[in-house]
This record gives structure tokens, C-alpha cells and sequence, in this order.
């Protein structure tokens, strides 16, 4: 992809903060029983709505860079640069939690298949990964296969319907899913899923919408999300719209549409014609290293909490909540530059 979409990289940044400033008000407020000014109401668990805007950017981004790609060796070539990206990283991170569980007896093949699987639907309940935050790449995971499928099927005569016979046959397995509880269609099924397709369709029309249409759009997603805030949002922020699927359609609706319309309103109304200046590169930098702050933040967060427990350091809630999210940024900024990308550097860029 020639262009450099610097909105979107601005907004993986934010949403990535977002997650963290969540976990950060749990640490506080849960763990440590500690008041701040964001607990106890509707802001408390808003930034889990970061995993619907990451959902939808990368549907988008998928469907973008991969415009023009057909057939088998094109898929294997999309699957692998997808595995190279999101695997290795994750499972580096996930050594210290994977090694602390399995010297205390609860490392269980169900999270051992969620962790290197992908897998999270042993049963009718999720199963989290090692590494908490790996559940969404679960879905990411499953999408990028679906993805690669559609490539593979661009090649053959009438390519264009083996995308949308995965279009339909997921379709039918979220239907099924409603009202039959089986482990496959909790995952294969998920409404959240919708979220990947609904940053598809935004590659798809947002070059011929009208650049006005960018600002009003912003607005709607604002104006979605404040609603959520006013009126709140229950169910949604947590495991149980993982679960239940009903309550999945409705984290699509409360949040999954919003975050498509915020999606496509920075990207309509982003100038990709314009050389970037110091605040749109330093956007690009974080964005490139919200992946790392993503997963970092957890051993961040567990490392902090074990220090306050101790006594070591007494800060009120507020500022628990501060140095959390700033040592947070700043870990997976350093995670980034110093782990993340050699990392990539070391493996080959095609299969």
C-alpha cells in the first residue's frame, strides 16, 4: 500500500491507550481498592470499546493492502506476512505468564490451545489465552484465514463469490448460533467478527464517498458513543458478549457501528497527498507500536500491582492510574523498537 493512512495510525494509538486506561482503573479500583475519578461509572470499562475500533481498522487495512492479490500463492503469502506479524511477538510476550503457570499447575491444554491455537472455544465459555489480551487475535487470526481463503478464490472463474460464499456461510453459522450453543459457532459465529467486515466494506466505498461525508460521520460516532456513555452500555464491556451471542450483537450495535463510523470519517477526511509532518510521524510511531503496548501492558500492569501490594509505593487511585498507563506506553514503545522489530528483521518476509 503506497499510502500512509496517518489518521488510522493515530487511532490504533488511541485505541490501545484506551484498553490500557481500563485495566489500569481495574488495577487501581479492583485490586487494590483504591478510588479514582473514573471508577464507578459508565467511563469505568469505556475503553474496552478499543478492541471494536482495532477490529474495524483492520478489516480495513486487510482489505486495502491486499487489493489487486489472487490466488493460492498470493494467500500464503498474506497468511504468512499476518503470522509473522501477530505471532511471534505474542508468544515471546507470553513466556512469562506460560512459565509461571505451568510451575503452579494451572497451565490447562484448553489455554495451552487458546495461546498457540488460536483457539478459544473449548467449550461454551471462552477460554483466555496466557497472555489475557490474546483473546482478540483469536479473531484475528480466524479472520485472516477467511481472508486467505477469499484470495486463493479471486483466481478462479467467478472468484468474486468464494468471497462471498465465506460471506454467507459466516452469515449462517452467527444465525445458527443465536439459538443452538455449540463451542464452533461461539467462535466460527461471533457477532464481533461483523466488526472485520464492517472495515472491509469501508475499503471498499471510501474513496468515492464525498470528503464532507468524513466529518459527519465523526460526528454520528461521537454521538453513538456518547449515547452508550449516557444511557450505558451493560454486558458488553466484558466476557459476557463473548459468551452470549445476543449480548455479541449487541456490542456490534452499541460499539461495533460507532467505531465503523469513526473509522471511515478519519479516513475520508485524512489528506494522503500531503507530506507528513513531526505530529504525523510521531502519530505513525505510536501506531506502529500499539501492537507492543497492547500486549506489554499486562506484564506491566501485573508488575505494578505486585509493587503497590507491598507496600513499596503508596499513590492515591488517580495516580496508580497515571503511572500505570505511562509506564504502559512506554514499555511497548521500548518493546517495540528493541524487541519487536528485530524480531521481524530475524524472520523472512515471504514463505
Amino acid at each position: 500500500m503506497g499510502e500512509r493512512f496517518y489518521g488510522v495510525q493515530a487511532l490504533r494509538f488511541a485505541a490501545a491507550t484506551a484498553v490500557v486506561v481500563t485495566h489500569a482503573v481495574d488495577l487501581a479500583g479492583t485490586r487494590l481498592e483504591l478510588e479514582t475519578v473514573l471508577a464507578g461509572g459508565t467511563l469505568e470499562n469505556f475503553g474496552a470499546v478499543g478492541v471494536d475500533v482495532f477490529f474495524v481498522i483492520s478489516g480495513f487495512i486487510i482489505a486495502t493492502t491486499t487489493q489487486g492479490q489472487t490466488g493460492v500463492g498470493a494467500a500464503g503469502a498474506f497468511l504468512w506476512r499476518r503470522f509473522r506479524r501477530v505471532a511471534p511477538i505474542y508468544w515471546l510476550l507470553s513466556l512469562p505468564i506460560l512459565i509461571g503457570m505451568a510451575r503452579g499447575g494451572t497451565l490447562s491444554p484448553d489455554v495451552a490451545a487458546a495461546t498457540f491455537l488460536f483457539w478459544p472455544f473449548s467449550g461454551l465459555e471462552m477460554t483466555f489465552p496466557a497472555l489475557g489480551p490474546g483473546w482478540t487475535l483469536c479473531f484475528e487470526m480466524l479472520f485472516y484465514a477467511g481472508f486467505g481463503l477469499a484470495i486463493a478464490g479471486r483466481a478462479m472463474a467467478g472468484g468474486r463469490r468464494v468471497g462471498w460464499g465465506l460471506v454467507g456461510a459466516y452469515a449462517v453459522m452467527l444465525a445458527v448460533g443465536l439459538v443452538v450453543a455449540k463451542p464452533v459457532l461461539r467462535f466460527w459465529g461471533a457477532p464481533i467478527i461483523l466488526e472485520f467486515l464492517l472495515g472491509v466494506g469501508i475499503a471498499w466505498v471510501w474513496r468515492s464517498a464525498p470528503r464532507r461525508l468524513g466529518v459527519w460521520a465523526v460526528g454520528l460516532a461521537t454521538l453513538g458513543f456518547g449515547l452508550g456513555l449516557v444511557f450505558g452500555y451493560g454486558g458488553i464491556d466484558d466476557v459476557r458478549a463473548l459468551n452470549d451471542p445476543w449480548n455479541g450483537l449487541r456490542r456490534v450495535l452499541i460499539w461495533g457501528l460507532p467505531s465503523a463510523m469513526l473509522v471511515f470519517g478519519v479516513v475520508r477526511m485524512e489528506r494522503t497527498d500531503q507530506a507528513p509532518g513531526r505530529l504525523e510521524r510521531a502519530a505513525a510511531f505510536m501506531g506502529d507500536a500499539s501492537y507492543s503496548i497492547y500486549l506489554v501492558h499486562v506484564l506491566v500492569i501485573r508488575a505494578l500491582g505486585r509493587m503497590f501490594e507491598s507496600g513499596m509505593v503508596a499513590l492515591p487511585g488517580d495516580a496508580v492510574v497515571a503511572l500505570t498507563v505511562i509506564a504502559s506506553l512506554a514499555a511497548g514503545a521500548v518493546v517495540h523498537v528493541w524487541i519487536e522489530r528485530p524480531v521481524l528483521r530475524i524472520l523472512p518476509r515471504a514463505a
